[in-house]
């Protein structure tokens, strides 16, 4: 990728205004990205938009995919606690892999083109591939850094997978030794209940890829065990 390239693609995540709001179903179908200006009194707001084959995702889509709330950034209950009005954690049918980036992380822009190229190999954002890669700027607005903060993010970028259902990321014999943190690796133990951090080498594009398609794997797995034809495994 040439360093035209990269910089167009830098432009992209920088972008701070469109003209449309979208919901987080919306981020499974290819979408128009436009523009418009506000004079510096006027607040300006993003949606989520699709470049090729990654998704740039607003605050709302996040919370939808990772299972929080919009504005307080809190997760949602997995189950009912019986309060009227409760809005559940539910997982909306497909798979997602979030890069969260600051636009001054030199780690950022580097990695960018990569995960670029990923989703384009794994034809993301179609129904066949049934998963979504998304870019999230963590430091684009308060609620942005309430999310990125309440999602486990602590240092960019941060590639968080959310599936269908938990995955384990420690052990029992490691997290009584050094802490249920430090087991998980050196990015940390994932927040929310659906998601998992990569905890590799970001320098190496196939180790990404290959850690994407093992926890759709998982996911695939909790699917089918959980509703799907092999729920009685589940049961026992």
């Amino acid at each position: 990728m040439t360093s035209s390239t990269l910089a167009s693609l830098l432009l992209i995540l920088i972008a701070l205004a469109t003209t449309s709001t979208t919901t987080h179903a919306a981020a499974t179908a290819a979408q128009d990205s436009t523009q418009s200006s506000s004079s510096s009194t006027t607040t300006q707001t993003s949606s989520s938009r699709r470049e090729r084959n990654l998704d740039h995702w607003d605050a709302e889509t996040l919370a939808a995919y990772l299972g929080m709330d919009p504005i307080t950034g809190k997760p949602l209950p997995t189950a009912s606690t019986g309060k009227e009005g409760e809005v559940l954690d539910q997982y909306v049918g497909h798979d997602a892999a979030v890069m969260f980036y600051a636009q001054w992380c030199p780690n950022c822009h580097k990695l960018a083109p990569t995960w670029d190229a990923i989703a384009g190999l794994l034809k993301a954002g179609s129904k066949k591939s049934n998963l979504i890669m998304a870019l999230f700027d963590c430091e684009k607005d308060t609620t942005h850094m309430k999310l990125c903060s309440n999602a486990g993010v602590r240092h960019y970028p941060t590639l968080l997978f959310a599936g269908s259902g938990p995955i384990q990321d420690t052990d029992p014999v490691t997290s009584a030794i050094f802490g249920e943190d430090k087991s998980a690796g050196p990015a940390g133990k994932a927040k929310l209940a659906r998601t998992v951090k990569f905890q590799g080498e970001m320098g190496y594009g196939e180790s990404i890829m290959d850690w994407i398609r093992a926890m759709q794997g998982l996911s695939t797995w909790h699917k089918l065990t959980e509703s799907g034809p092999l729920r009685f495994v589940r049961d026992g």
